[in-house]
This record gives structure tokens, sequence and C-alpha cells, in this order.
């Protein structure tokens, strides 16, 4: 498998395991389910970038395209992330409010 492609697999995975926290959050209040919300799809998106190179076994520098930079994992990874996101979350939340 092509390693662009394991990237954005490796993405979507972090961005599957975020929507499913993000949806245990309907039951704090507003202002703190958001912030809590933003907090975790930015701090697993983080983890996502970092853990690539180690998880997938490549060296930042030799990364097709250029050197592996926060820039590039948000053009590679971003998409995959979001919609696995943004799809689990609302699935979870859905389902714990019935």
């Amino acid at each position: 498998m092509e390693l662009v492609a394991k990237i954005t697999l490796l993405f979507a995975g972090g961005g599957a395991i975020a929507g499913v926290l993000s949806g245990f959050l309907r039951g704090m209040p507003t202002g703190q389910g958001s912030f809590a919300l933003l907090a975790i799809f930015l701090f697993l998106f983080y983890i996502s970038f970092k853990l690539a190179p180690k998880a997938l076994k490549f060296h930042p520098n030799e990364f097709p395209g250029g050197k592996w930079t926060g820039g590039t994992a948000f053009k590679k990874g971003f998409w995959g992330y979001f919609i696995m996101w943004l799809i689990l979350w609302i699935f979870s939340y859905n389902i714990l409010i019935t």
C-alpha cells in the first residue's frame, strides 16, 4: 500500500476515535462541551501527526513530495480525519440521546 494511503487511513482512525469521544460530551454544559470538543479534535489530530512517522516507519525527511511537516499532514490527512470525526460524532451523539 502506498504511504499516502496509509497516512490517510491513520488519520481517519484518529478521527474515528475523536468522533466517538466527542459524541460522549453531550452531558457537559454548552460552553465546556464546545471547548472540550475542539480540544479533543485538535489534540487527536496532533497525536496522529506525531504518530504517523513512528507507526508507518518512515523518516520525516524521506516523505514523498518533501519533508513531513504540519502543513503536509494537514494537506494529506485533514479531510479523512474530519469526515470520520464528523460522521462518528453525529452517529454516537444520536445514539446517546435516544
